[in-house]
């Protein structure tokens, strides 16, 4: 194996291993991969395979003989590359040794040749996804809930983008249904204050709260709301006008909680341009023409447009297999109304809707909502659709993709991903918006409260900043720790908050990470002024600094198995964003190690040159990893 650079050391290393067995042997390269392993003690070698077995049962012959005999000819092959140093054999077994300096130099090459695209890779090139989250209503702010919806769809999308997809990001906002029509039944009575001191999607929130006590007790105000909600329909009515007014001021509050997490979105598809864009009558037209979806013409449900369920296997054997998609008065159910929105992410169809900017994000891109005026465009033909949405959602997400694939769609229905979480929840209760539960623990709140935590942490280790610096860090700080704590457990997990594991600022959060590399910002200011000669990589042989090496080479690798790893179970489909942060933790961890163990500016001349370099990578490499995980970056803590 020849040096150069690969956008996956690791990778180009195995495969090289795999290809000089498979020459050798009768067996493919693939089957040759699926044997190598990494031995679970570094003092076994980098890689081990048990191909022996596997040959064995072909040969007929001695496992630990065909050990033995791969043995030599890899010996042979090792003088011609350089990169293996040596092979053992411990009966049918074998373990690989890496010359560590020739790893050393090719691995650290690898990353300074693709510096912040390092990690990176095309094997998803050429395909679109699109992501809709978090979906939040326009009722409330954002609690620590809907964060967790909001964290995973951003950094799903960050991953998604490592690996070469093209990404769009959506947002969903009902502007219609009970929650609007309660709140804006409430501000036509009372009307809305001149001056309003708290930020809009709090005020919303707490009325919102008010408002459903008296709607649960007083009949009269039920009434009164449910006209409104009718209303609400008639884009031309008082109603329709105050609600959309408010709505648009509560969701600009939401993403300014979303700005601060660094979260932005591509387009918003709003609920009430739905029913007069045509899309829901271009859907059931489409549907209808599928023999599985009629209209029933006798029985209770006379009128209505069912899909036949009993004709897929898994829904055999049903009482009433019929699945209301469309209600006899012509208005849509829920499970209608997302398929529809589901054929069009995917652009089955010509899409109906036009398009408005609704603002100019942070970052300086616009996020465009459908409209009935404006620009036409939108998204276009998409090969993958990620849903994030809550697990307790499952089975009504599993029945649209099931009923797309009656309708004839099955690439749609394959492609159909529900990312589904568990909730976070406090030590005694749920979240809930009507009972107002997230009030102290919004999303604000808590970055507000981590931010104070923060700024003593900050303060302390850098006494001669001034309140501006100090504030700039410790929100940056505060940032991290609550987008790692969302990535930190699997989806499938509950989460319990607790302010300790949240705002812990040592060990497995955020500002470990964030600390390692301003520790290594450090390191090399203080190496600017020192002559050093050219590095020699192949110096770093220490069992600190090599174990360092291997997990860079690692980073493309588990980016991509998370990626590969997206496969649909009974409860959604699987999203392994705690592996990314695991990678992580244990690279700081390994960083940490060398520091401690191998000294740097005090190192003789020619292995500080080669540990600076080495510095040098890692801080790449970790500025890689914060950036996909959305934490910030921080030079200085």
């Amino acid at each position: 194996m020849k040096g150069g650079t690969s956008n996956n050391p690791w990778k180009a290393m195995i495969n090289y291993v795999a290809e000089i067995i498979s020459e050798k042997t009768e067996l493919e390269k693939s089957e040759i991969l699926d044997s190598l392993e990494v031995p679970p003690d570094s003092n076994l070698g980098d890689l081990a395979t048990t191909v022996s077995f596997q040959l064995a049962k072909i040969q007929k012959r001695n496992p630990a003989v065909i050990a033995g005999e791969i043995v030599q000819y890899l010996e042979e092959e090792s003088e011609k590359s350089g990169f293996i140093d040596h092979i053992e054999s411990k009966g049918p077994y074998i373990n690989i040794f890496f010359d560590k300096g020739w790893v050393s130099s090719f691995v650290v090459s690898c990353v300074e040749h693709f510096k912040s695209d390092y990690g990176k890779s095309d094997e998803y090139k050429g395909l679109r996804a699109l992501i809709e989250f978090p979906a939040v209503n326009p009722s409330k702010p954002w609690h620590i809930g809907h964060t967790r919806n909001a964290v995973i769809g951003d950094t799903l999308g960050k991953i998604l983008d490592a690996v070469g997809y093209e990404v769009i990001r959506l947002d969903y906002i009902n502007d219609l249904g009970l929650q609007i029509a309660q709140i804006t039944w409430k501000l036509m009575m009372d009307g809305e204050p001149n001056s309003i001191e708290e930020k809009y999607d709090h005020f919303i929130g707490k009325i919102y709260v008010d408002v459903q006590k008296a709607f649960e007790k007083f009949d009269n105000i039920e009434r009164e709301v449910r006209e409104v909600a009718r209303k609400l329909e008639d884009l031309s009515s008082p109603e329709s006008k105050q609600s959309i007014e408010m709505v648009t001021k509560c969701v600009r509050a939401q993403y300014q909680t979303a700005y601060r997490l660094g979260i932005y979105h591509d387009y918003q598809v709003w609920e009430s341009p739905i029913a007069h864009s045509g899309l829901l009558k271009i859907a059931k037209e489409m549907m209808l023409q599928c023999g599985n979806v009629v209209k029933l013409q006798e029985g209770e449900k006379a009128g209505c447009v069912v899909a036949k369920l009993d004709s897929m296997d898994e829904f055999k054997g049903m009482k009433d297999p019929n699945k209301v998609l469309f209600r006899s008065d012509g208005t849509r159910t829920y499970t209608g109304a997302d398929i529809a929105l589901q054929l069009w992410k995917f652009g089955v169809f010509e899409d109906p809707f036009r398009y408005q900017i609704f603002e100019t994000q942070p970052n300086g891109e616009n996020v465009l909502r459908t409209s009935l005026e404006g620009a036409k465009g939108g998204i276009g033909k998409v090969d993958v659709v990620f849903n994030v949405i809550g697990a307790a959602q499952a089975h009504p997400q599993k029945l649209v993709y099931s009923i797309l694939d009656l309708l004839g769609y099955e690439k749609e229905s394959k492609n159909s991903h529900h990312i589904a979480y568990e909730l976070v929840g406090l030590e005694d209760e749920d979240f809930s918006g009507r009972k107002g539960t997230w009030i102290g623990y919004s999303c604000d709140a808590v970055l507000d409260k981590a931010k104070e935590l923060a700024k003593d942490e900050v303060s302390k280790r850098n006494k001669e900043w001034n309140t501006e610096q100090i504030s700039k860090v410790a929100e940056q700080v505060a940032v991290g720790a609550l987008r790692y704590f969302m990535l930190n457990a699997s989806p499938d997990r509950k989460i319990t908050f607790r302010w300790k594991d949240a705002l812990d600022f040592n060990g497995d959060a955020a500002p470990y990470l964030q600390y390692s590399y301003a520790r290594a910002t450090r390191i090399l200011e203080k190496a600017e002024n020192k002559e050093i000669p050219e590095p020699d990589c192949s110096l770093l042989t220490a069992l600190q600094e090599y174990e360092l090496i291997k997990a860079i080479a690692k980073l493309p690798e588990e980016i991509l198995e998370v990626a590969r790893g997206m496969k649909k179970n009974v409860w959604g489909t699987g999203f392994t964003s705690n592996r990314i942060t695991s990678y992580c933790y244990n690279l700081a961890t390994l960083f940490s190690k060398f520091y401690d163990s191998c000294p740097v500016l005090k190192a003789k001349p020619e292995m500080m040159a080669a540990r600076l370099e080495l510095v040098r990578v890692f801080r790449t490499v970790m500025s890689n990893c914060l950036t996909l995980l959305g934490i910030p970056i921080i030079e200085r803590m």
